[in-house]
C-alpha cells in the first residue's frame, strides 16, 4: 500500500513536522484543492493514498508514479466556497 510507505517515519512528529518531511519526499506533490478534486475525477489510474496523521488527502496515480497531497483544512474551505468565491455572486 502506497500510504503505508510514505507514512512509516512520520510516528513521534506534530503536524507541520509531518508535512515538511513528506513536502521533501520524491514523487510527492502538494497541490490545491482545485486540482485535487480534477484529478479524482480524472480518467487517470488513482488509487487513494490518504495521510491522516498529516491532516492530508492524497491521490496516488500509477501512471506517473506520483502521489498528490492537499491539506484537509484547505479542501474543506474548498468544498464550502470559502476560499474560492464565485464572483458571479458578488453583490455590486
Amino acid at each position: 500500500m502506497v500510504g503505508l510507505k510514505v507514512n512509516s517515519s512520520l510516528s513521534g512528529k506534530n503536524l507541520w513536522e509531518r508535512r515538511e518531511q513528506l513536502r521533501n519526499q520524491e514523487n510527492i506533490l502538494f497541490v490545491g484543492p482545485e486540482q485535487f478534486c480534477a484529478l479524482a475525477v480524472s480518467c487517470r489510474k488513482i488509487t487513494r493514498a490518504d495521510e491522516s496523521a498529516a491532516g492530508l488527502k492524497g491521490l496516488f496515480c500509477e501512471e506517473d508514479g506520483v502521489t498528490y497531497f492537499v491539506e484537509e483544512e484547505l479542501l474543506d474551505r474548498y468544498r464550502e466556497g470559502a476560499s474560492y468565491p464565485d464572483s458571479s455572486l458578488a453583490l455590486i
